[in-house]
């Protein structure tokens, strides 16, 4: 308790004028108790000197009493008599400017939070760190946008000087993000939030109001990053910065094509829509996919620099785009590029998505968030790299792929690629997936017993799919031993006579020629019923 009092006594400190006041008041205490002494028929005790003195003394005690109060549980105010100075109630939080985000794990023992979904025009303008109280603010701003952004978050549960400030703000919502409760300010769009997580209370300002659900974007990739010499972390985020936010069907890990990858997909495009695209040089590790009712392909363009290593992502239909990849965009400008009408999708992030058509059949093409000083030249580089074939005339080259592949065949069994194939057939079948089964459908398709012909996947999809995947149907075609596909096979038919699936082996891949059914199938309707 003493040395309570010790440290409290050293803060205590009066100004001049507050020191002439007291030793005032003294003085008239003084004064007063010495014209109110009565005086004694018998010798007093105490002399009117020694009562004005003890009169003094208790005077005294009282205003240090009072100062000491003062000083103890209020902020302090000079033009308070009673609080001529200000004490501080905790430590001192002492800011210090770093160099860059990546310096709050080298130079600190703060943990490293960052806003990974924020738009890549958004540059990290000052870092701040409280080191002793682990509090850190991170400001970005972006010029196209000629927005600012604060990240600010403190190592404590609730903290209050991350959360007063917003005491007086209008509450907009709450709203789970992810395991945190997220609590948005503003009026009709959210200017800024709090939450809480992992033992941390954060808070997201903006100059520039946004939707709720930018709001809870920006919360969900609040994501620590790990210090350096995690491997594991860095790559994860390199993966992120990779890839589009909207490419569907895509997360990074492919790998180049082989040749065989490369044929199967492109086979299947041209006998499904009667069209196939390829990526020329100067593109580089090409992928191919089925994605849908499109053929979906990825690249790297080395040609240019503001690129740098990033995979741009592609679709090829007869028609629109992938469902979910134009979520959250909306449509921007039109632009003219190699002879094409190309209209751009934005999101509030700033990234683009570009849509045209080429020969008849309609593209969309990812690029993900980058600047460029030249959009149309940028498209106009990778439009180059694009080539549509409406025939089914092979080249020079996948003739000779195809021949060495024969040859190969003396070798190796590929049995097992057919059965591979057979048994994905019957896992669509299990799912009861119509968008899955067509994709190895030649079309035009006979269903026999169900008294309808499809033309095309579309056609197949928009069937009454409970009408098909009858349980006898299922059953008959799962039941299918695919070990039974040798590598000389031509035909084969999963099922039996009246619920079957008949397929046949047509440039090394397992193709569906015929559909059995025991019972009628409804005429497709004009809208899928499946997603």
């Amino acid at each position: 308790m003493q040395k309570e009092y010790k440290e409290a006594m050293d803060k205590i400190s009066l100004s001049d004028s507050d020191k002439a006041r007291i030793l005032e008041n003294v003085k008239k205490a003084y004064e007063n108790s010495s014209e109110t002494v009565v005086s004694m028929q018998s010798r007093p005790r105490f002399s009117a000197h020694r009562w004005g003195m003890i009169a003094v003394a208790f005077v005294a005690v009282v205003i240090s009493a009072l100062v000491i109060r003062a000083q103890f549980f209020t902020n302090g105010n000079e033009d308070d008599p009673l609080n001529p100075t200000i004490v501080a109630s905790g430590e001192e939080e002492v800011w210090e400017e770093l160099e860059s985000i990546d310096a709050i794990g080298k130079e600190t023992d703060c943990r490293t939070y960052t806003l990974s979904n924020v738009s890549k025009s958004y540059k990290v303008k000052k870092v701040e760190v409280a080191k002793k109280q682990k509090h850190v603010k991170i400001t970005y701003y972006s010029k196209k946008h000629q927005d600012e952004i604060l990240l600010e978050y403190k190592e404590e549960e609730n903290a209050p000087e991350v959360t007063n400030k917003f005491e007086e703000e209008k509450e907009l919502t709450k709203e789970k993000v992810g395991d945190s409760e997220v609590t948005m300010y503003g009026d009709r769009e959210c200017n800024a939030m709090t939450w809480q997580k992992e033992s941390c209370t954060f808070a997201v300002t903006m100059e520039k109001a946004c939707s709720t659900k930018k709001a809870a974007k920006l919360v969900s990739g609040t994501k620590e990053r790990k210090r350096s010499g995690d491997r594991h972390g860095n790559e994860d985020d390199g993966k992120k910065k990779k890839l589009s936010c909207n490419a569907v069907g895509w997360d990074g890990n492919e790998k180049e094509s082989t040749a065989k990858q490369r044929r199967n997909v492109l086979t299947k495009i041209f006998d499904l829509y009667g069209f196939r695209v390829t990526i020329e040089e100067p593109a580089t590790k090409i992928s191919y996919k089925i994605v849908e009712d499109f053929e979906s392909f990825s690249f790297l363009y080395p040609e240019m620099e503001e690129l740098d290593k990033r995979r741009i992502i592609g679709y090829a239909g007869k028609e629109g785009s992938p469902s979910g990849v134009l979520d959250d965009f909306t449509e921007s400008e039109t632009l003219s590029v190699n002879g094409a009408s190309v209209q751009v999708y934005a999101d509030d992030e700033g990234e683009e998505i570009y849509t045209f058509t080429m020969r008849d059949v309609c593209f969309t093409l990812l690029v993900g968030n980058v600047e460029v000083d030249d959009t149309t030249t940028m498209l106009s580089g990778l439009m180059s790299v694009i080539h549509v074939s409406l025939d089914s005339g092979k080249s020079e080259e996948e003739v000779e792929e195809e021949e060495e592949s024969e040859d190969d065949e003396e070798e190796v069994d590929i049995s097992a690629n057919y059965q591979e194939e057979a048994q994905k057939i019957q896992y669509a079948v299990a799912d009861g997936s119509l968008k899955k089964l067509s994709a190895y459908m030649q079309f035009p398709l006979t269903i026999k017993g169900g008294d309808v012909t499809v033309s095309s996947a579309k056609e197949f999809q928009n069937l009454d799919a409970s009408l098909l995947f009858t349980s006898a149907w299922v059953d008959s075609v799962v039941a299918y031993d695919v070990s039974k596909i040798k590598s000389d096979t031509k035909t084969f038919t999963m099922g039996d006579s009246t619920n079957a699936l008949v397929c046949k082996i047509k440039n090394n891949s397992v193709v569906i020629t015929e559909l059995r059914v025991s019972e009628s199938v409804a005429e497709p309707t004009a809208t899928p019923l499946e997603e």
